[in-house]
């Protein structure tokens, strides 16, 4: 399974966690990483959040708020 496959199977469900703003592709230490995007980055939020998903390592990255331009 392709990491845009992952992200596409995922997306929906972790948007509906409060303080998720974004799924992502990004890339740690050369390797393929799902990036979940959140509003503010705590504790709390990361614990309900997945480290891997379908075999892909996830990053939790504090971006802020989206508005979409």
């Amino acid at each position: 399974m392709t990491i845009n496959t992952v992200i596409q199977s995922h997306a929906e469900e972790l948007l509906e966690i409060s303080g998720v703003v974004g799924v992502a592709q990004g890339t740690h230490e050369g390797h393929s990483v799902v990036q979940i995007l959140v509003e503010r980055r705590t504790p709390e939020l990361v614990a309900r959040l997945p480290r891997i998903l379908d075999g892909y390592p996830v990053i939790v990255v504090q971006s802020g708020e989206l508005r979409s331009q």
